[in-house]
């Protein structure tokens, strides 16, 4: 069985897809597309968003991955590390969002809650971490500069919309706090966590076990029950 990917080949599908949906909500937004297809209102949520690609090429590259012989060895554990790693990164997203705290504080503490869920996420399927991670990279990175264009320009679109409340400091110190720290670190751990559990979902449920574990387990009976 093979036991290498090439994580490049893999993912450069998928970041042309949502290139591709990253143009066609600004073109959306520019020409005046109608809700909810598109959204200009700050962190608009709309049909058109790389978000909702999420799920969906996380159960694309488990299904590739699975062929290759990794899957984990034991799914239930997994699964258990998966869900605790969105629950720390959903813990850090409230933290940010509190009122009455420290910007610092709570930029430190969501920082802090979010590296641990990504942790609990690389010990939950290694190899899927590694595939979402460069996907998060290669989809968000061009988010970043629309918005840095976006922002400069005064396009009037939801990737320079600013929060009424964010304090007048200045051109690169909001597009740092605003666009460029979420999407080089938060965004990419939305991903991964998120991904990687629905990547789980489908084997854990179906308890399909690979033949042979990954490197460094110890070998499980494929008719063994995940724990």
């Amino acid at each position: 069985m093979n036991r290498t990917f090439s994580v490049p080949r893999l993912v450069l599908g998928p970041a042309f897809v949502a290139l591709a949906v990253t143009l066609l909500r600004l073109t959306g937004e520019l020409v005046g597309w109608p809700r909810p297809l598109v959204n200009r209102d700050v962190c608009g949520k709309a049909i058109l968003g790389v978000v909702w690609l999420v799920p969906i090429f996380g159960v694309y590259f488990a299904g590739k991955l699975r062929p290759l012989g990794f899957l984990p060895s034991r799914l239930g554990r997994s699964f258990a590390y998966a869900a605790a790693g969105l629950a720390l990164k959903l813990a850090g997203t409230v933290l940010i969002e509190t009122p009455g705290i420290e910007y610092a504080t709570r930029l430190i503490g969501n920082l802090s809650l979010t590296t641990a869920g990504l942790a609990l996420s690389w010990l939950a399927w290694p190899q899927l971490f590694k595939l979402l991670l460069a996907y998060a990279y290669a989809s968000r990175l061009p988010v970043t500069v629309v918005q840095f264009l976006a922002m400069r320009g005064h396009w009037g679109t939801h990737y320079d919309a600013l929060d009424p409340g964010l304090p007048p400091i200045g051109f690169w110190p909001i597009f740092i706090r605003t666009s460029l720290v979420p999407n080089i670190f938060f965004m990419e751990a939305y991903t991964v966590v998120v991904g990687l559990l629905f990547g789980l979902v489908w084997p854990f449920l179906t308890r399909r076990r690979i033949a042979s574990p990954p490197v460094g387990t110890t070998p499980q009976s494929p008719t063994t029950e995940p724990r």
